[in-house]
């Protein structure tokens, strides 16, 4: 049984496992040099359009069962309606490297167990 709820009313942070099909990996590259740089012409925004990248497929919370490890510590507690105690991070490394001809390099290691914000976090800070 599912309770459907009508545009505009909140989704108890405990809930929003019913509410999540999966995730995806999206990143927004700004190019905040190039922001400076038109700001005066264009205004503040285009630099956000430089780019935008989406991995090509859904995870569904079932595939990542297995991944889940107890959230992070939270101090300063977050606000009572993201607070949760059931497991929603993730032990899974993500590296990005830049590959340059036969040359590559690591740039950025994230593990989001480390992360004050669990996924379920992110998407009712970003509700509200």
């Amino acid at each position: 049984m599912c309770h459907l709820y009508s545009p505009g009313e909140p989704v108890p942070i405990q809930e929003a496992g019913d509410h999540i099909f999966g995730l995806v990996l999206l990143n927004d590259w700004s190019a905040r040099d190039i922001q400076k740089w038109e700001y005066v012409p264009l205004g503040p925004f285009l630099a956000k359009n430089f780019g935008t990248t989406i991995s090509p497929w859904v995870v569904t919370l079932a595939a990542l069962e297995e991944f889940k490890v107890d959230n992070a510590v939270q101090d300063p507690k977050p606000f009572p309606y993201l607070q949760h105690q059931d497991k929603f991070l993730f032990d899974i490394p993500l590296t990005v490297s830049i590959k340059r001809k036969s040359e590559s390099r690591e740039v950025f290691t994230e593990f989001q167990p480390n992360d004050y914000f669990s996924f379920k976090k992110f998407l009712f800070s970003s509700v509200f």
